[in-house]
């Protein structure tokens, strides 16, 4: 096939995008397809789509931003396109925690208790009304619509809270507050609607943030994770509840925090996760047998056939 690649973009995940975009190309080339990746600019998307015709297949390889709220690939179905991962509806949903929130709830999906909030209010009005609904300390301060834990902040104290806000609100207009959920930090890819094993992720301090993520040695992975085989199912079911709810195809992780009772509590599904060598979908496909070139390969086919799982 023809694969179209497309990477970079503006957000503050562009470089890990690029490096997504490199080992995906180099993947396919392995697999004997015929590989071109492109820089995408949102002010040139109609000369930046004509581009993309003469290709079967495009590889969306952003993260964060535009590349990853649906807009990409609503111009690319605008265009007739055929391209990998979620369309734009389970894109916008994914990116936006406060619209998934509302879906997991709906679905009876479980997620940390917390409220929404917005530039227009104060950071201790922000906590007052927190408070007010017994979240108490510490908290999760999140930027609604940011991959990556980018401008993520858990807040011990008021002080830090107040921190917390003004940080995610850099990145922001509206923010998520959360009950912080003690416990593990598990990971649970799906591939053509089926979940791939539980993976662990524990940071060597602090918590996963952006520098955990993509700093090598900063985080160590457990695959499979060393959980009792009914809560790794629960996950799994879990994971691919929230993947059918927003809509979700070809391929997404779903991040939860697992407290010390074994109560599961999602967190986001993620529906252009990282293919780079530290990234935790190709990880977990391994884990049974799907090496890299063989991943991204049938990630491709799925798109060129259609497929919407």
């Amino acid at each position: 096939m023809r694969v179209a690649i497309l990477m970079g973009g503006t957000s503050p995940e562009a470089e890990v995008s690029r490096k997504t975009g490199k080992s995906v190309a180099e993947g396919l080339r392995q697999k004997g397809h015929f590989v071109e990746m492109f820089e995408w600019e949102e002010e040139r998307v109609i000369s930046d789509v004509d581009a993309l015709r003469p290709f079967d297949v495009v590889f969306v390889g952003y993260h964060g931003g535009d590349g990853e709220n649906g807009r990409v690939q609503a111009a690319l179905e605008l265009a007739g396109l055929k391209f990998t991962g979620s369309g734009y509806v389970a894109s916008a949903l994914g990116m936006n925690k406060i619209l998934s929130k509302i879906v997991f709830a709906h679905y009876g999906i479980p997620t940390p208790a917390g409220i929404f909030a917005d530039s227009e209010q104060s950071p201790q009005e922000i906590l007052a009304a927190a408070q007010k609904q017994n979240l108490g300390l510490p908290l999760v301060i999140k930027p609604a619509a940011q991959g990556s834990t980018v401008g993520v902040t858990i807040a011990g104290s008021e002080e830090e809270f107040f921190a917390g806000v003004h940080k995610a609100l850099e990145y922001d207009d509206r923010i998520v507050v959360e009950k912080y959920i003690p416990g593990r930090e598990v990971t649970v890819s799906i591939l053509g609607g089926l979940p791939l094993p539980v993976v662990e992720i524990i940071p060597k301090d602090g918590f996963y943030d952006y520098e955990h993520k993509y700093t090598k040695g900063k985080s160590e992975y457990i695959c499979p994770a060393e959980i009792e085989p009914e809560v790794a199912e629960n996950l799994k079911k879990t994971a691919v509840m929230a993947y059918r709810a927003l809509g979700c195809r070809h391929y997404a992780r779903v991040d939860f925090r697992l407290s010390p009772e074994n109560e599961i509590f999602c967190l986001e599904v993620n529906t252009l996760p990282g293919m780079t060598e530290l990234s935790l979908v190709p990880m977990a496909a391994k884990s049974v047998g799907i090496e890299f070139p063989e991943l991204v390969d049938k990630i491709v086919t799925m798109a060129y056939e259609g497929r919407d799982e």
